[in-house]
């Protein structure tokens, strides 16, 4: 009676250890002991797995993606700070074949969670290059999005000798504060990106799904519907792209939005001055109907600033460009890449 209960407890506490990663003595003996004087089997690409920031078992992990097979690694950067990056990946499937792409989930966000007390601008930074260095990359090829454009900006002004290359995609402010000169045209901008936001294909779409009627309540996947189609007014050129959208909600971690911009630089940021005394190649792609830059004519001013920064605009095309226009993008990035 005694071997038939001990056997199973025993399978079942080598079974957790091996889940948790909890290497035992006499597993750690064996492994010594089978080991040879040729060198170890180069691990094989991984799909996702999670980098350490510290302590293995006791800090903060950031959770990475691998998508493509390609052999030229390229670092993926979402938009957010407290986004993830679920809904970028969409953007390479079009080079998937061709490159490598190294996405994560920032710190504080959806599979990245982190102590409000470790989130901070700089330790977005610091993330940055932990994960250049597990990589093993002596210089990387970043593509930033949004707010990613801030974090990879921010990380070469850093780590200038580490940078190969930096596109940004529908970049955030690349000046903070923004210069005065600068006022009067975002001001244009956004009475014009008012009237965009009223445009009769929203109202189009709510109808088309009757999202606005009052008789009962939405369903679930009706209030979600009514969530995208509000978020695609502002996202997007085209609304009615909307149910390519994902996400959204609890998904979204805003606090973490606070946490960053509270720990800025004190003196805010100027990366278009950055760029003029550095000569790794800068792309930026921008679609016509970005909000934030509704036009993209301070883009274009900036641009003028540093002559070898190349500008790729999309035309009909919102903040996320590849869901809008997803060949001409991906004729872009890759022209960017090539660089």
């Amino acid at each position: 009676m005694k071997s038939i209960v001990t056997l199973p407890f025993l399978v079942q506490v080598l079974l957790i250890v091996t889940f948790l990663g909890i290497e035992s003595p006499s597993m750690a003996q064996a492994s010594q002991n089978t080991g040879s004087a040729d060198a170890p089997s180069q691990l094989p690409r991984l799909q996702d797995w999670f980098l350490s920031t510290g302590d293995w078992q006791q800090d903060s992990q950031l959770y990475i993606r691998e998508v493509g097979q390609g052999s030229e690694t390229i670092v993926m950067l979402h938009g957010g700070w407290g986004g993830e990056h679920g809904g970028f990946v969409p953007a390479v499937e079009h080079l998937k074949n061709d490159y490598h792409f190294v996405f994560y989930d920032q710190r504080g966000s959806l599979r990245s969670p982190s102590p409000d007390s470790l989130i901070t601008f700089d330790r977005h930074v610091e993330d940055l290059e932990l994960l250049r260095k597990e990589l093993n990359k002596e210089k990387i090829t970043i593509v930033g999005h949004s707010m990613g454009t801030i974090l990879a900006s921010a990380y070469a002004m850093k780590y200038p000798h580490r940078i190969k290359q930096l596109v940004l995609l529908a970049p955030a402010s690349l000046k903070n504060p923004l210069p005065e000169e600068d006022v009067d045209l975002q001001n244009k901008q956004y009475q014009a990106f008012e009237a965009f936001m009223n445009r009769p294909e929203v109202m189009q779409e709510f109808a088309k799904y009757t999202l606005n009627q009052t008789d009962h309540p939405l369903t679930s996947r009706q209030e979600t519907s009514k969530f995208r189609i509000n978020f695609a007014r502002r996202m997007l050129f085209d609304v009615s792209n909307w149910s390519q959208l994902t996400g959204g909600r609890a998904m979204y971690k805003g606090h973490v939005f606070n946490l960053t911009a509270n720990t800025y630089p004190e003196n805010g940021w100027d990366y278009i001055q950055e760029f003029k005394g550095r000569t790794y190649p800068v792309g930026i792609i921008i679609g016509d109907h970005d909000f934030l830059d509704f036009g993209h004519q301070l883009i274009e001013r900036w641009v003028k600033e540093v002559p070898r920064i190349k500008l790729s605009v999309i035309k009909n095309a919102g903040h996320i460009i590849w869901l809008d226009q997803p060949l001409e993008f991906a004729h872009a990035l890759r022209e960017h890449l090539e660089m």
